[in-house]
């Protein structure tokens, strides 16, 4: 490729030949940085992170006039925009170091809300200064980024050996190309689905207290979630909460209530050391609507009687719950009150307790479930004195 040629390639006419060509450009600066760092280690050694940018962004104009590449279109954009450099109008290095002797750092955030909007093809320079001899190498961006790590937010891991491990990446794991990545609106969801549907493969009751929407809204508007006691809220708002809960963790009816507990206290912010209660305390009614039962009816529904004009109100509301996350035969149905009524339906129908030491089936007491739930007004459980 002719030097004056490289104007168009660069200008993405034949993209394929420009990506070749900023391949070669970055190979050749790796090999430049080496070069002057076997001549040089100590200055190496004690450079900081904006005098390492600086010192990259010299590599590539001292490396450009062998390539395609226009020095004086090469810029260190550090602090405005991602990546640090960009050389060209679509071509970029994101600059990362590690004082350690590894391969491996923490980099930036997945949201990457500052990214160039014509950048497409990014480099990773990666320095390891705490070796004998820094070395630097020059990846292609998203074959270095091997997993998602926590400080503030969100942010990559990067791994520069991948690829000679013959590991996956993050996209590769989660199934999801880079580009199709960094282009979707919902980042954050791809990351939360990946590693909760890794969790639950692992059979572990975990949820990362980060990756809801929001919380990354919440950092990105300059504030800090806080965890806050569920027991110090108002009595109609635990009632609003128990619904939701009660709607995408149908589960809690039967006791199991890891999930909703997780989900409190990683999407809502709210800890409660108590979540068992709200379904299974005040032990059994043995009144309806004042008559003696001859079995008492158990706890959980009244629980959910009480709480049902809430359950409605949600299920009716434009307001979406993590419906796709947790209960996605919610956020498929053209009828959510319908689809939920049937699925607690089947779980009354597995549902057992104990009563003067023997097991009860819920479905052997004739309870008309569907009745008791869209018309609570009409069922009025005590407890004989």
């Amino acid at each position: 490729m002719k030097r004056d040629e490289g104007v168009v390639t660069i200008h993405k006419r034949d993209l394929h030949d420009a990506k070749l060509a900023f391949a070669d450009f970055m190979k050749k600066s790796e090999e430049c940085f080496n070069a002057h760092s076997r001549n040089n280690p100590s200055y190496y050694h004690g450079l900081s992170p904006s005098a390492l940018e600086i010192v990259t962004r010299d590599i590539l104009i001292e490396v450009a006039p062998s390539t395609p590449f226009r020095p004086e279109e090469i810029q260190l954009v550090s602090g405005h925009s991602f990546p640090d450099i960009m050389a060209g109008k679509y071509y970029g290095v994101e600059v990362k170091s590690t004082k350690e002797n590894k391969w491996t750092s923490v980099g930036s955030s997945i949201v990457e809300s500052t990214r160039n909007q014509y950048v497409e093809d990014i480099y990773m320079m990666f320095a390891k200064l705490g070796s004998k001899i820094p070395e630097f190498r020059f990846r292609p961006y998203q074959d270095c980024l091997s997993n998602i790590a926590v400080t503030h937010s969100p942010r990559y891991l990067i791994d520069m050996e991948i690829r000679d491990k013959n590991e996956k990446t993050i996209f590769e794991k989660i199934n999801v190309p880079y580009k199709d990545f960094h282009n979707s609106e919902d980042k954050i969801e791809l990351v939360r689905d990946y590693y909760i549907s890794q969790a639950r493969k692992e059979g572990k009751h975990e949820m990362p207290w980060w990756v809801g929407k929001k919380t990354i809204d919440a950092i990105e508007n300059g504030e800090v979630p806080t965890i806050k006691l569920f027991n110090l809220l108002k009595p109609c708002e635990k009632d609003n909460l128990k619904a939701q809960m009660t709607i995408l963790f149908p589960q809690v009816l039967l006791g199991d209530y890891s999930e909703a507990a997780l989900w409190l206290c990683t999407h809502r912010y709210y800890l409660c050391l108590n979540v068992r209660d709200f379904f299974s305390a005040g032990g059994q009614y043995d009144l309806l609507n004042g008559k003696k039962l001859p079995i008492p009816y158990p706890a959980v529904l009244k629980k959910i009687k009480d709480i049902m004009p809430y359950i409605v109100k949600n299920l009716h509301s434009n307001q979406e719950l993590e419906y796709l996350e947790f209960n996605p035969e919610l956020y498929y149905s053209s009828n959510r009150l319908n689809t939920w009524l049937k699925q607690i339906i089947k779980v009354f129908n597995q549902y057992t307790y104990v009563y003067k030491r023997n097991s009860v089936q819920l479905s052997s007491l004739g309870v008309d479930i569907l009745d008791f739930l869209m018309n609570p007004q009409n069922y009025n459980l005590q407890r004989s004195r």
